[in-house]
């Protein structure tokens, strides 16, 4: 079990960029700081030979959000930019930062993964990724193994493997971002499955607002960064507690339904929201504790922050083979 008391010392924060830059489409920069020098996030494990890697090369790390794409390559973070709605101007901006002859590319989406590992099937935020090959152009392009899954999978093993997660046998990572993403971890060591849910989907009673899965009602309608733009609010801006008590409450009512169909204990929050808000977290563990009666569950802030999903897209490479399901 996760003691509570380790991670609550300012990982709510999460780490901060050092000197990053936004930039135009497909308009990557290497991201410097004061020294001239690129943020390490996590040291990342190298793949084996089991799976066909050679060690000498170099282990990389990209984090496709609805937002902003992230490429880490042995560990540490080399560039940043606003992710570009066009699949192909995409894909030219990856192969302008990602090293030559690279050991093998690890990729969090924040969109739904074919069964095969081969595709995006579904990206609310990313329409033009839909049915295109992703995992196969990487692999074409950079003559190289590539593994890709969805931002809350890739969340989920990052934390497992390094962060708040670390020991956990049933376990839950929520990104609270673009979107809303929940992934659930069940197994013991190297036996494991792990796999993304639509628990951001689920309905609440008395929620009106559309979503852009077509449903009306969502869960992420109410906890989603970009859905409540739409509507007027932009996250950053809100300092009124009235709407975080709101806030809380709804995304309270989501975690202990997830918590109850999954079976998990622990569940960790990440994404820019719940890593920089402080004041949501005791009214979050307030209103859980009122909700669930008899099966409690631990909700803890996501240790990696935002680069959660970054450091669990290169851990996927040395996945067992069928412990990640899309």
């Amino acid at each position: 079990m996760v003691d509570q008391r380790d991670v609550d010392s300012g990982l709510a924060r999460g780490p901060g960029l050092v000197g990053e830059v936004s930039v135009g489409p497909s308009r990557p920069q290497h991201i410097m700081g004061d020294q001239q020098q690129h943020r390490s996030i996590v040291p990342l494990r190298r793949p084996d030979h089991n799976v066909g890697y050679n060690s000498v090369m170099s282990a990389v790390g990209v984090d496709i959000g609805g937002t902003f794409t992230r490429v880490a390559v042995d560990g540490t973070v080399v560039a940043r930019w606003r992710t570009d709605p066009d699949y192909d101007r995409q894909l030219a901006a990856l192969a302008a930062v990602v090293p030559a002859d690279p050991a093998g590319i690890g990729v969090s989406v924040g969109g739904r993964v074919d069964p095969t590992g081969r595709a995006v099937t579904v990206a609310l935020n990313l329409r033009g990724y839909e049915g295109r090959a992703l995992r196969d152009d990487l692999a074409d392009a950079f003559s190289c193994p590539v593994r890709i899954a969805h931002d809350a999978t890739c969340g989920l093993l990052g934390e497992h493997e390094y962060g708040s997660l670390r020991g956990a046998d049933r376990c839950g990572y929520v990104t609270l971002s673009t979107g809303t993403g929940y992934a659930v971890r069940l197994g013991r060591g190297g036996h494991f499955v792990a796999t993304t849910t639509e628990a951001g989907h689920q309905l609440v009673a008395g929620n009106d607002r559309p979503c852009s899965c077509g449903q009306v009602g969502c869960l992420e309608t109410l906890t989603g960064g970009r859905a409540l733009e739409r509507a007027g609010t932009r996250l950053s801006d809100v300092d009124d507690d009235a709407f975080w008590r709101d806030y809380a409450a709804a995304l309270a009512r989501g975690l202990a339904n997830f918590a109850l169909v999954s079976g998990v204990d622990t569940v960790a929050l990440g994404g820019a929201v719940a890593v920089r808000r402080a004041g949501l977290w005791p009214v979050l563990r307030e209103r859980l504790a009122d909700i669930l009666t008899y099966r409690p569950l631990t909700v803890v802030p996501a240790a990696l922050g935002e680069d959660a999903p970054l450091s669990g897209a290169v851990v996927l490479l040395t996945a067992p083979e069928g412990s990640v399901l899309h």
